[in-house]
């Protein structure tokens, strides 16, 4: 094969691409301080998300030129898996993603210089595949990019995923009430004797399981650790319970069907309420649209629009309000700011106040932290010992260990737009991304 003056360019730019590279990693990249080690997690990231976007474009053009077909490849696809040593889900992923790079100039311009996420492509790519909403991602093209530099990658997920489920609203059939339908749960008794439990549920049903499932887990948990601290006192820790997280999980799940058991017309823990957070636009619409029959139904605002658990999960609208039609749920209604304008009425209502708190963030407050909010404490963003008030708008949700490090220093700042700061002993922020 002879080269062309275009191919001896390439692979010589190539070459001076992997010798720079390998400068970066010989180069010592230990940071001099916090500040610093995230300036080299960024730069670095840049880095391999532009090697990746030459990946993808490298099979975008074997794709173009047809070059796979003369040795039977059967396309861009298989050839680049077969040569590159790829397995089929990143050989897909990456053949997705060079449509998406077609379908959405701007996305890949950014993606060539660092300033798209990898893994934020793929998501696109994923939902690229869904042929009902593909047309409609160019004109949400601006949205998507404002979307991945303002939150991380959990929020960018969910907010997707959020458009596609209204852009996709007019689809053939409805997924939430396609997967309602499908629910099952079995009890498979195996070979050895033992069993083992599968199931599969809808959104909003779901959600109410998995929020009392983990109020047992909880409880299951303070028995261990109540154990370990009186057989070891003030110097237990994890260690020291009994059960590993798995059997804890396991013995919550058989506590629950006894509690049922004797408790026939319904056993819910003390204390315990599920709670459904809308935006109050969004739950006057879908409330209009399931009680009244001749309601015109107005677009649903996707920057605004929210229907979640506390712990930041998304759930289906149209599932989730005919759930809180049904049942005794508690509406938790919410402003811009996350600030909580309406709690509704329930059953069991306790903990208005721990709600609310509970309600400014679905995770612990500090950055990268992915603990949920309703295995967070309440904590105080002015500390109460100094005069600060018990109320919502002076609390945040953080986890046990973050909690602790205000004792070093460290304070919180709730936002005007109603994020949080975390402020170091210096009075420096924590990089939030």
């Amino acid at each position: 094969m002879e080269l062309t003056a275009v191919m001896r360019e390439r692979r010589e730019a190539i070459e001076c691409a992997r010798r720079a590279l390998q400068r970066v990693v010989e180069l010592d990249l230990e940071p001099a301080d916090p500040d610093d080690a995230a300036t080299v997690i960024r730069e670095v990231e840049s880095l391999r998300r532009t090697a990746e976007s030459v990946a993808v474009e490298a099979l975008a053009a074997v794709d173009r030129t047809g070059a796979y077909a003369s040795d039977g490849h059967a396309n861009a696809k298989t050839m680049t898996r077969h040569y590159a040593k790829l397995s089929n889900g990143t050989a897909a992923g990456r053949a997705k993603a060079a449509k998406v790079c077609a379908l959405l100039p701007q996305v890949a311009e950014r993606f060539r210089h660092g300033r798209f996420g990898v893994e934020q492509l793929q998501l696109l790519a994923r939902v690229h595949a869904n042929p009902r909403v593909r047309d409609r991602m160019p004109d949400s093209e601006r949205w998507f990019i404002d979307q991945h530099d303002r939150h991380r990658f959990a929020d960018f997920e969910r907010l997707v995923r959020r458009w596609e489920k209204l852009a996709d609203e007019d689809g053939p059939e409805p997924r939430a009430q396609r997967i309602h339908e499908r629910r099952n749960a079995r009890f498979h008794n195996e070979f050895d004797g033992s069993w083992t439990l599968t199931g599969g549920f809808g959104s909003a049903q779901g959600a109410q399981m998995a929020e009392l499932f983990d109020h047992w887990v909880q409880a299951e948990w303070h028995a261990d650790w109540e154990q370990a601290r009186a057989e070891h006192g003030d110097d237990a820790t994890t260690e020291h319970l009994p059960r590993s997280a798995a059997q804890r999980r396991a013995d919550a799940l058989f506590r629950i069907f006894q509690d049922a058991a004797a408790c026939p017309d319904g056993a819910v823990p003390p204390g315990f309420v599920h709670n459904i957070v809308w935006d109050a636009d969004t739950f006057e619409e879908m409330a209009a649209r399931a009680l009244d029959d001749t309601h015109t139904h107005q677009p649903l605002d996707i920057d605004t629009m929210t229907c979640r658990t506390l712990d930041g999960i998304d759930l289906d609208h149209n599932e989730a309000i005919a759930s809180a039609i049904r049942s005794r749920i508690r509406r938790v209604l919410i402003d811009t700011q996350s600030v909580t304008t309406d709690l509704g009425h329930a059953r069991y209502f306790t903990g208005s106040s721990r709600l609310a708190v509970l309600l400014s963030s679905p995770t612990c407050t500090w950055p990268g932290c992915q603990v949920p909010a309703t295995q967070c404490e309440c904590d105080h963003l002015h500390d109460h010992t100094h005069g600060g008030r018990t109320c919502p708008g002076n609390g945040a949700p953080t986890c046990g260990r973050h909690n602790r490090w205000k004792q070093k220093g460290f304070t919180v700042h709730r936002n005007i737009d109603g994020t949080f700061t975390i402020l170091r002993p210096d009075g420096t922020p924590i990089p939030t991304a």
